[in-house]
């Protein structure tokens, strides 16, 4: 499979992962003008008040991962270790079915 370059004027950014690494990365791409938080996206699930912060940059926040998925080119997977295997397992299906040439 080849890769496929992504255009930086235009790609879209999401996380499948809300917590504070998520957000700490969010943030420093936001404030450092790499992406306007428009195209940023990520699912909050188990902790709602997480949403309030990506909220107060832009960010989009959705309640399913899938819809972070459909929104982004590039995705980032910042969960904790010990559910990381089930979210890679269950995203897998809905990765593998999109435009995303590989997943983990």
């Amino acid at each position: 499979m080849e890769a496929v370059p992504i255009q930086s004027e235009n790609f879209k950014l999401g996380f499948i992962g809300a917590g504070k690494m998520a957000e700490s990365i969010a943030r420093g791409v936001v404030q450092s003008g790499v992406l306007p938080p428009q195209r940023i996206s990520t699912a909050i699930h188990s902790n709602p008040s997480r949403g309030t912060a990506f909220q107060s940059l832009g960010i989009s926040v959705y309640s399913h991962n899938t819809d972070v998925v459909d929104a982004s080119d590039v995705i980032i997977f910042s969960v904790k270790p010990q559910v990381g295997n089930a979210i890679s397992l269950s995203a897998s299906s809905f990765i593998a079915s999109t435009r995303f040439p590989f997943c983990f």
